[in-house]
């Protein structure tokens, strides 16, 4: 990923926050980086369960990675906090109910990441 691709990325991950009803309220650079972590993870999941996708998680990855350096936030603290909600999750609705969300999650993340990438 060259310099002059990742400001596309920051800029897309800022737009696609304010797209977000949920994230609208506060767009902080805080807010990006759970909503990115989170789809890293859920999409590492579909991964791993043979979902087709046309972003990877190594793509979220990425923009995790770009906010850690231009924020200062820790991109890794975010990936565990979105892997211990969705185990939250998955103790509260069941383990099915839990993974079929996470699908659901990862093919939103896809779409969201085409309008990043756009």
């Amino acid at each position: 990923m060259t310099a002059n691709s990742t400001i596309p990325l920051v800029c897309g991950a800022a737009l696609l926050a304010f797209a977000q009803p949920v994230i609208a309220k506060d767009v902080s650079p805080k807010k990006i980086m759970e909503m990115s972590a989170g789809c890293a993870y859920v999409v590492s999941i579909a991964e791993g369960s043979n979902v087709t996708l046309n972003y990877g998680s190594a793509d979220w990855l990425s923009l995790v990675r770009i906010l850690e350096q231009r924020t200062g936030l820790d991109g890794e603290k975010a990936m565990q906090k979105a892997k211990a909600k969705y185990n939250k999750r998955a103790r509260v609705m069941g383990a099915d109910e839990a993974r079929s969300h996470m699908l659901k999650r990862a093919r939103d993340c896809d779409r969201e990441m085409a309008v990043i990438q756009s």
